[in-house]
């Protein structure tokens, strides 16, 4: 009797460990799946340019002459008038990805014309801010792509991978214009991870220019503008050093 007993109690174990390996396998498959799809979601949302990624570098002037500001908002950024946007955030104006400036964000209108403490203040005072920070804090594709699962809401309806994208766009656009506070303020949040190189003309307003992909450091060093090109090397040299 004692052994059919100990059999049972060992089939039962074994039932039950088997149980459980399914049950991990599938809850496991279920994660990665939903990785995968986030990922790939992801991209998809990265690949969307910006204004310098359009024109492959200095964008025209015609590309943000603007007539009619569709938000408050819009029109203090233009006029670099911090005290009005701050006025215009406390009677409850919000800081949203559709700001913009003609084909340009206003982040990226920021780091044209190198409006430093106005792009301080629109990346502060987005909703978004704080989890963009914890995104870019991520160096791996994969445990970005598993907080954006868990923050649906943020990245999709509150258009939080749309404005990721347009910080990437940003920091080429304080690049390509040289304006070094701007892209100071820009890697202070895009952390240590190298944003995709982006297809650029070779040189500006040139005839023989030709379309070659630069990271941000290589488009500094290509256009001669020093300060970025040394904020971007102290970058590199600091994220190699972690």
């Amino acid at each position: 009797m004692s052994i059919i007993l100990w059999f049972n109690r060992r089939l039962k174990l074994v039932i039950k460990s088997s149980v459980f390996i399914q049950i991990y396998q599938r809850s496991r498959s279920l994660i990665l799946c939903s990785v995968a799809t986030e990922t790939k979601r992801l991209k998809m949302s990265l690949a969307i340019p910006g204004a310098v990624f359009q024109h492959y570098g200095p964008v025209p002037s015609s590309a943000y002459v603007v007539d009619d500001f569709k938000d408050p908002l819009e029109e203090a950024v233009y006029k670099n008038d911090l005290d009005l946007a701050k006025k215009l955030i406390e009677e409850g104006n919000k800081v949203t990805v559709g700001l913009k400036i003609g084909e340009m964000s206003c982040l990226e209108y920021c780091c044209m014309m190198g409006y430093a403490n106005m792009l301080r203040f629109l990346m502060e005072q987005s909703d978004n801010y704080e989890m963009l920070k914890k995104y870019f804090s991520f160096e791996d594709v994969v445990e970005r792509a598993y907080l954006i699962s868990k923050h649906k809401k943020v990245f999709f309806a509150q258009d939080g991978l749309a404005e990721a994208n347009r910080y990437e766009a940003a920091l080429y656009t304080a690049v390509e214009y040289n304006q070094p506070e701007c892209l100071d303020i820009m890697l202070e949040i895009l952390g240590s991870r190298e944003p995709a190189p982006q297809s650029f003309y070779t040189q500006v307003k040139s005839p023989d220019a030709k379309l070659d992909k630069f990271s941000a450091l290589q488009l500094a060093e290509q256009r001669g503008h020093k300060k970025c090109q040394e904020l971007l090397s102290r970058r590199r040299t600091t994220s190699n050093c972690t």
